[in-house]
């Protein structure tokens, strides 16, 4: 099992390829981190061997650590950049990762407090419409170019044709990670993945915070993720409709995939720095008040419950700006139909140069 994750996508963040599970580096300043670990380890720090020899210095063991993660270049690499033999390199990056964790971990990898839900609450109403939301949940697919033959089989699945290695992750509209689950084999679906995550950990424990909301006058005990077809119907996720059968449903389903944009867009901005980090957790299960909470969170009635609310929470929002925007649309009427009939014309001109 793996802990939940929390960390967020920025210009200073660099990635790991080609470690088993997870790993990232992340970077708090370009200062900070080398006299942090200079401080703090022993191995980072400038030291002189038994015959005198100097050896390296913390930004050349941290150079090379960061081009090893950032560039996926060979342990060997550095020796005509930095003088720095293939058993060192390995070392470097092996413990620049180890203390980045250790020195961070408290700032990067926290779970997320009452306070930072009610803000995800906030945030999400005010750009999407979704009271209660604190996510978008999906996965994504790394291609595993040094996957040792005797793996390829389970991490090689039919429509990929090479072996992959699966990212489940929770992402809110900001970029946020609040969840992050690596490592799972190619030939998984995303159910499989789900299964085996830890994204229902806190509140199967008892440490989730109470941050109960409201939608259409009915109160929910857990904020939920927006996903695809495929999850479960938990009290937990918001699917889109299968079938539109009213207006109601139709712009519901046009906001839920709209707002599902968010998880999407983080994968492409991640995928372009790489990879990320993995930890062992430990849960305890078995216990009467545990599965009670998987009841919860399974509820299919909860499910279709929230979702109608949250349909008619979009419908009624929808009509109330309607109604608020009537004036100034009939103010504007004429010169919407000429911009209308000019914007027709030029796409006929584009058409007609075109052809």
């Amino acid at each position: 099992m793996r802990e939940t994750l929390t960390w967020r996508l920025s210009p200073r963040m660099k990635t790991a390829p080609g470690f088993s599970g997870l790993v990232v580096a992340w970077l708090p300043g370009r200062t900070k981190m080398p006299s942090d670990l200079e401080r703090n380890y022993e191995f980072f720090q400038l030291r002189w061997d038994a015959r005198g020899k100097r050896g390296f210095t913390t930004i050349q063991k941290y150079t090379t650590a960061l081009r090893q993660l950032g560039y996926g270049i060979t342990a060997d690499a550095s020796d005509e950049y930095l003088k720095m033999s293939e058993r060192t390199g390995p070392d470097c990056t092996y413990l620049f990762c180890e203390y980045v964790i250790e020195l961070y971990r408290d700032i990067y990898l926290q779970h997320p407090t009452k306070s930072d839900v009610e803000q995800l609450y906030a945030a999400h109403e005010a750009k999407h419409g979704f009271p209660g939301m604190l996510g978008s949940i999906d996965c994504t697919h790394w291609e595993w170019a040094n996957c040792p033959n005797a793996w390829r089989g389970q991490f090689t699945r039919g429509d990929h044709g090479v072996p992959i290695v699966i990212l489940e992750a929770v992402v809110s509209n900001d970029l946020w990670f609040w969840h992050a689950f690596f490592g799972m084999a190619g030939s998984n679906n995303d159910l499989n993945v789900l299964h085996a995550s830890p994204l229902f950990n806190d509140i199967l424990q008892g440490k989730a915070p109470d941050t109960s909301y409201v939608v259409n006058g009915n109160e929910y005990k857990y904020g939920y993720y927006l996903c695809d077809g495929i999850y479960p119907e938990y009290a937990t996720f918001v699917k889109s409709f299968s079938f539109t059968a009213d207006e109601k449903r139709k712009l519901f389903k046009l906001a839920q995939e709209s707002a599902r944009k968010d998880v999407e867009r983080a994968f492409r901005v991640l995928k372009q720095r790489n990879d990320v980090l993995n930890s062992p957790a430990v849960i305890q299960v078995g216990s009467p008040t545990y599965f009670s909470r998987v009841l919860e969170i399974q509820n299919r009635e909860t499910h279709h419950n929230l979702r109608h609310d949250l349909t008619e929470h979009i419908w009624g929002r929808q009509l109330q700006g309607g109604n608020d925007d009537g004036d100034e649309e009939d103010e504007g009427d004429n010169y919407d139909e000429n911009a209308d009939g000019d914007d027709e014309a030029d796409e006929d001109d584009d058409d007609d140069g075109d052809e």
